[in-house]
């Protein structure tokens, strides 16, 4: 996968010796604001950056909890395949079970993945502190969406995908099939401000609609389609 990475962290990956990486992890428990948790995959707590409510890191200081986090590879390839990736957080405490039962088991919610090399994490004089040039912008920075998820005693494994590869979630907008979305009752459904919004078509010649293309065409009501005939029937894609 290709990165935009600044001249900092271009400079300390040339290097062979000197500065580790660390894989943090933010998963936002919100759909709709935030409600950040911070983790890294380290034997203590370290502090890293903060995101703000775009999902952008900033200077500011947060603490990560350290715990034994494992994910797979993070890759793509020339097949049009979308990446993913398991990310699997400790659930001996049942703390991240609790979290995951009371917020619909976190289907659709952000999870980022951030690499950093610790020296240019936030600095400071506790041992939480692990850098020492903090640099918000020489890290690398993966988002995912939560797809499903496993939990046991052991652990919480959260299946991560694109938005685009999540079936029938509503990711931020809603979701495209070859249907029309108004004749399915999106927003104000069939002969709503969306599908007619002159109200040109009688209700009375045309009380009902099953959302194909063709139906749109006997009304001519064609550029008002809210569908996408070219998407194949056995899939759905989210956006």
């Amino acid at each position: 996968m290709a990165y935009n990475v600044n001249a900092t962290w271009d400079k300390q990956a040339r290097r062979i010796s000197g500065s580790y990486l660390l894989d943090m992890y933010i998963l936002n428990a919100s759909r709709t604001g935030e409600n950040y948790m911070y983790y890294v995959n380290a034997p203590q707590d370290v502090y890293g950056f903060k995101l703000d409510a775009n999902g952008d890191l900033t200077a500011l200081s947060q603490v990560y909890t350290g715990l034994p986090v494992k994910r797979g590879d993070i890759s793509s390839n020339t097949n049009a395949e979308i990446s993913g990736v398991d990310i699997s957080i400790p659930n001996v405490d049942r703390s991240i079970e609790g979290i995951i039962q009371g917020n619909r088991y976190l289907r659709g919610c952000e999870v980022f993945v951030v690499t950093a090399f610790a020296q240019h994490l936030p600095s400071g004089s506790s041992a939480t502190y692990v850098g020492s040039a903090a640099d918000y912008n020489a890290v690398l920075k993966d988002l995912f969406y939560i797809d499903s998820v496993n939990s046991d005693e052991n652990a919480v494994t959260f299946n991560c995908r694109s938005k685009f590869d999540i079936n029938s979630i509503v990711l931020p907008a809603r979701t495209f099939s070859r249907e029309c979305a108004w004749a399915m009752d999106i927003g104000d459904g069939y002969l709503g401000s969306q599908c007619d919004p002159s109200s040109t078509i009688s209700a009375t010649t045309f009380p009902t609609c099953d959302g194909t293309l063709k139906q749109c065409e006997e009304r001519n009501n064609k550029s008002r389609y809210g569908g996408f005939p070219s998407i194949p029937r056995s899939f759905i894609l989210v956006s």
